[in-house]
């Protein structure tokens, strides 16, 4: 994590309520023990470390996402959106075989409002598979006004796209549906991808594109960015990925050594969405507007 006195100047007006839709919390494991099936072990990353980020970027509202190293333990998530207050939702992870109604319910008073399908990082392949928990966790949360987010392959993504679209609650892709743009745009997956977004049940996190290029700031990059906003500018949302963590290349990843975050300049990522954006209308969407119709946050 890069200090917010290094974060690279915001070259645009941030308007007043922005959110950050996708963050995390790690640690103390004294307190927040790991679960013995994680991928991976982060370093620790505290709540003060991402308000003084935020309070440096000029955000005000966040989303913290539960992270996998924790399976469906919520607790470290919970606790820091109480700790946060008003300005915090959460995105909780669970097992959709044996959370209660009774076990959504009080996450949802804590300020939960959506489950997270990590099947990326569980190395999910197998499209059925991922169908069928998608409709276990779906029919479980929608009485709750909660929506799926999704973390996987553009692959599974599009081999689930008909099931997708017509699901009973809100889906959201991750980090851009993990689009491999090295193979192009005008692919069918992508264009399939569009017209998903075009049909208004799916959203999108414009987050992390670290993950689908090594170059962020490419050029085609910057078009997908567009491509999605003009497919649909109303289900847009932004998200840091703060603190960063993910696989190093060429690296094996064990739960037996602390993995390193990336270093991911949060400032500069902040500018390249407004070079995405092109514009104040558009910016206030993706930040204020779009992320308080998500995440159920007050109106401004």
């Amino acid at each position: 994590m890069l200090p917010a006195t290094q974060q690279e100047t915001i070259l645009f007006q941030l308007p007043v309520g922005a959110c950050d839709c996708h963050t995390h919390i790690f640690g103390p494991v004294e307190q927040y023990p790991y679960w013995t099936e994680r991928t991976y072990t982060p370093a620790d990353s505290t709540i003060e470390q991402l308000l003084n980020l935020h309070q440096s970027l000029g955000i005000q509202r966040t989303v913290i996402v539960h992270p996998s190293p924790y399976g469906t333990d919520n607790r470290r998530s919970s606790d820091a959106i109480s700790k946060i207050g008003t300005n915090a939702r959460g995105v909780a992870v669970i097992d959709e075989t044996t959370t209660t109604f009774q076990d959504l319910e009080k996450l949802h008073q804590i300020g939960f409002r959506g489950a997270r399908l990590n099947l990326e990082t569980a190395g999910v392949a197998d499209p059925e598979f991922a169908l069928n928990k998608l409709r276990r966790t779906a029919k479980l949360i929608q009485p709750f006004g909660w929506h799926v987010q999704i973390f996987s392959s553009l692959h599974i993504v599009t081999e689930l796209a008909k099931d997708i679209m017509k699901c009973e609650v809100p889906i959201v892709l991750d980090h851009f549906a993990r689009v491999p743009v090295h193979e192009g745009l005008d692919q069918p997956k992508v264009l399939q991808l569009l017209k998903m977004l075009k049909e208004g049940n799916v959203w999108m996190k414009l987050s992390a594109p670290q993950r689908v290029s090594d170059d962020p700031d490419s050029v085609i990059v910057t078009q997908l960015a567009r491509l999605f906003i003009e497919a649909n500018e109303d289900r847009m949302v932004w998200g840091s990925d703060w603190p960063h963590s993910g696989a190093h290349y060429g690296k094996k990843r064990s739960k037996e050594e602390i993995e390193p975050f990336h270093l991911i300049n949060d400032g500069h990522a902040l500018n390249r969405l407004a070079h995405w954006a092109q514009s104040s209308e558009l910016i206030q969407k993706i930040l204020i507007d779009n992320p308080a119709a998500l995440y159920d946050f007050p109106r401004i």
